[in-house]
């Protein structure tokens, strides 16, 4: 007998494996964790913070504590937000504010008093009247405000035109330099963005979004050396996570539309940018998995395995990866992880793979997995039972037979007890 009944027969949608890529996408969401300070580094409590977007269908409101702190969670790293900061005897501050992807960024926003002007060459002092358009501060601040507000309500010629003009009226103003390259990079005018981020960091060279720009528009622009260059600077201050966090969802994009190349080469990008980052290797081997590569994708899982030898993703991942490459030994260091690991899976998910390959004739695969089973859930009936015809149509006749007693002491009323009996009474 080398059938299951048809109570056991079970159909798999399918195997062994997880949908990396679309988990990834909860990258896309970003923190900023804020504090407000006076003119003299002291924090302000009680500061209104209103965050507005085209996309929200309302606007986000936090209030400073003592410690003039306040966090705000984005559902959507990819956008621009517009800040502004109001408490009475300071000036409004209006701000444009990218959030990292996939993490929190701590950003510092510094209010000054109604009687104090602008610090030369900074937005940090921008003064509007609340409700209404910026007036307050040096020309060039109020026509950098009038940038933000346009660039709020989704104007981005007038958006545009005002943080150029800002930049001409203050040459030394370089945020509105940045806040113009943020704006020509989302147009995907990547040369004009590298430009002007370039010009924004010979102003501020610690202008932290200013090198993200930069980065982003050489490398979407296809000029590798000085994407590498930009890199090179990103890391050398520590902020390459975030780029790395948005080729990565860039990756997952070009996944999701279809876009397998580009999707490879972007998960590539993100290894040579972030090599101890988990995700791409793991995002990487799923797709060599679903594109047959079986060998390639278990290469990938322990890659990512090396960084990080519990996640259970990978080793899920080069379980399929090994099995169907034929590498025993690599399949069951997998399984005996996520024994530990994961063994509501190994008891459920792997117990149909394993019937699958059963009621497929492939006994002795089948073996192999349901001795994993067992040791996730020792009282599986099912399992003890197919394992027991298993083990007696490979030749293990007297294994087989304590699986099929195990399975009656467990199941006695079981529709596939009378079959198990039958081959207990078969005396060769």
């Amino acid at each position: 007998m080398c059938n299951t009944s048809k109570s056991l027969s079970i159909a798999l949608a399918a195997v062994a494996s997880f949908l990396i890529i679309a988990d990834a996408s909860a990258q896309q969401a970003g923190r900023i964790a804020g504090t407000v300070i006076n003119i003299d580094g002291t924090p302000i409590e009680g500061v209104t913070v209103t965050i507005s977007a085209e996309t929200l269908s309302r606007d986000i409101v936090k209030t400073t504590n003592k410690k003039g702190k306040f966090t705000v969670s984005h559902s959507d790293a990819a956008m621009t937000y517009h800040y502004k900061f109001e408490k009475e005897g300071y000036q409004t501050l209006l701000l444009p504010v990218s959030p990292p992807v996939g993490g929190t960024q701590s950003r510092e926003f510094k209010l000054l008093p109604v009687a104090a002007g602008p610090p030369a060459g900074s937005p940090a002092g921008a003064a509007a009247p609340a409700g209404g358009a910026p007036t307050g501060g040096s020309p060039a601040i109020r026509a950098y405000n009038e940038g933000v507000e346009a660039q709020r309500l989704g104007d981005l010629d007038l958006a545009a035109e005002s943080y150029r003009k800002a930049a001409k009226i203050d040459p030394e103003l370089a945020a509105a330099h940045t806040a113009l390259a943020g704006m020509l990079l989302q147009r995907e005018d990547f040369a004009t963005a590298a430009a002007e981020a370039e010009i924004a960091l010979t102003i501020d060279s610690g202008d932290v979004r200013a090198l993200q720009i930069r980065f982003d528009a050489y490398r979407l622009g296809g000029d590798d050396e000085k994407a590498n260059e930009a890199a090179k600077a990103l890391r050398e201050i520590g902020n390459l996570d975030d780029a790395a966090a948005r080729i990565f969802n860039e990756g997952v994009d070009a996944y999701s539309a279809g876009d397998v190349a580009t999707a490879q080469s972007k998960l590539q990008q993100v290894i040579q940018l972030a090599p101890e980052m988990v995700a791409p290797y793991v995002a990487l081997a799923q797709i060599s998995l679903s594109q047959g590569s079986a060998a390639e994708a278990l290469a990938m899982a322990q890659s990512a395995l090396e960084l990080e030898p519990d996640n259970t993703r990978a080793l899920k991942i080069a379980f399929d990866g090994a099995r169907l490459t034929g590498d025993a030994e690599a399949a069951e260091q997998a399984l005996e992880r996520l024994v530990e690991l994961e063994p509501q899976w190994v008891a459920t998910t792997l117990f149909e793979h394993a019937a699958k390959l059963f009621n497929d004739n492939q006994p002795a695969a089948a073996v192999l997995e349901l001795e994993y089973v067992l040791k996730a859930d020792p009282e599986l009936p099912q399992a003890h039972y197919l394992l027991g015809v298993a083990l007696i149509n490979t030749g293990r006749t007297d294994e087989g037979r304590l699986h099929l007693q195990k399975f009656l002491e467990l199941a006695p009323d079981d529709p596939d007890a009378e079959i198990a009996l039958g081959l207990l009474s078969y005396e060769p």
